[in-house]
C-alpha cells in the first residue's frame, strides 16, 4: 500500500472512531443572560439523544466529547423566544440504553419540553457506514444491514423506544410534551453508492418503529424525511455531509443547514 493510501486509510479509521463514540454524556447546562423577547415566558427544554440531536457534522462545536455543536437544532431552538435550553445532554453514539442511563437522569425539575433523536446507533449506524460505504466490504456490509433490519423487524427497536420514552414522562410529568424527530435518508437516489437505496429504505423502515413507539407512548413524532428529499448526499444542495478525509467527523450527518430545518420542523411542535 503506497504511503498516500496508508495516510487515507488511517484517517478514514478516525472517522469510523467519531461515528462510534462511546455515548457517554456527561450533563451539560445551556448557560447565557437570555435573549431577545426570551422572558419568564420561555418553556423549560431539555434535548436529549444521538450525534444527530448533538448536531455532529454542523461544525462550530461546544465539545469535542459527544460533539454537541452551536449550529445543531437544540441550540437553535433555545435561540427563540419560545423555548430556554436548560439541559443539553445529547451526545455522539448515544443508543437508547445510553440516553436512558446518562441522559434521562440529568433532565431538571420543571422540564416542559422533551426533544429526541435516538435509535441509529442501535442498529449499528457507525458500523453500516464503516462497512457500506467507507472501507466497503460485501460480506460485512450485509451482515451489518441484516443484523439492523432484524432489530426494527422484530420490535426491538419499538421496545426500547417505547421505554425510553416512558421513562422521560416519568422523569417530566403528565403536563410536559415530549418531541420525538426521526432521521432523514442520507443518499439522493440514484447513487453512486451500491447500498445507498438499501440504507434508505431501512432509515425510513427504522423512522417508522420509532414512530410507532413514540405516539404509542403519548409523544409526537416529527417526520424529516419529506423536507430533507432532494437534499441527500450525491445532490446539487445537499443537506448531509458526505465522507471526506478533511473532514471525517461530520461524515453521515446532518451540514448546518440542515439543523436548521431540522429547528424548523421541529419548533411547531415544540411551542
Amino acid at each position: 500500500m503506497s504511503a498516500r493510501r496508508t495516510l487515507a486509510a488511517a484517517v478514514a479509521a478516525v472517522a469510523v472512531a467519531a461515528l462510534a463514540l462511546t455515548g457517554a454524556s456527561p450533563a451539560f447546562a445551556a448557560k447565557g443572560p437570555g435573549k431577545p423577547g426570551g422572558g419568564s415566558s420561555e418553556l423549560a427544554y431539555v434535548a436529549l439523544g444521538d450525534s444527530f440531536a448533538a448536531g455532529q457534522g454542523g461544525g462550530s462545536y461546544l465539545d469535542t466529547s459527544c460533539y454537541r455543536s452551536r449550529n445543531s437544532y437544540p441550540q437553535r431552538l433555545d435561540a427563540t423566544a419560545k423555548l430556554k435550553l436548560t439541559a443539553f445532554p445529547a451526545c455522539a453514539g448515544a443508543s437508547t440504553v445510553e440516553t436512558l442511563a446518562s441522559q434521562v437522569p440529568s433532565i431538571p425539575a420543571g422540564t416542559q419540553r422533551v426533544s429526541l433523536t435516538v435509535g441509529g446507533n442501535d442498529v449499528g449506524f457507525a458500523s453500516v457506514m464503516q462497512n457500506c460505504f467507507v472501507f466497503v466490504s460485501t460480506t460485512s456490509c450485509e451482515s451489518r444491514l441484516v443484523t439492523a433490519e432484524t432489530m426494527v423487524g422484530d420490535g426491538t427497536i419499538y421496545n426500547r423506544v417505547a421505554s425510553l420514552v416512558q421513562a422521560i414522562r416519568a422523569k417530566v410529568g403528565a403536563q410536559a410534551k415530549i418531541v420525538v424527530a426521526g432521521y432523514p435518508q442520507l443518499f439522493q437516489l440514484p447513487s453512486r453508492y451500491a447500498y445507498a437505496a438499501r440504507v434508505n429504505a431501512d432509515t425510513s423502515a427504522l423512522n417508522d418503529q420509532v414512530e410507532a413507539a413514540a405516539v404509542a407512548n403519548g409523544a409526537t413524532f416529527v417526520d424529516v424525511e419529506a423536507a430533507f428529499a432532494g437534499h441527500g448526499i450525491g445532490s446539487s444542495t445537499p443537506w448531509i455531509n458526505a465522507f471526506s478525509i478533511f473532514n471525517t467527523t461530520a461524515a453521515f450527518h446532518p451540514n448546518s443547514t440542515g439543523y436548521a430545518n431540522y429547528a424548523t420542523l421541529l419548533g411547531p411542535a415544540l411551542g
